[in-house]
């Protein structure tokens, strides 16, 4: 049952498409930053940038390493 893939097929996002949505992420985070909010907010986009970041690093590591090893 742990192959079953549902009625669509689809299997989840891969290392690349985890990596596009971190930058998406950053981008996003950076540009509302920018905008005049409540210290919540800015602390929030802060927050949202920073794990886009770390996204960013992990995700293209392991998109790299998967890319090695296919060759």
């Amino acid at each position: 049952m742990h192959g079953d893939r549902g009625l669509t097929g689809r299997r989840g996002p891969g290392h690349g498409e985890r990596l596009l949505f971190s930058i998406a992420l950053v981008v996003v985070s950076l540009l509302w930053i920018t905008r005049d909010m409540a210290t919540w907010a800015t602390a929030t986009c802060a927050v949202g940038a920073a794990g886009g970041a770390v996204g960013v690093c992990y995700f293209g590591w392991r998109y790299l390493r998967s890319r090695e090893n296919s060759r």
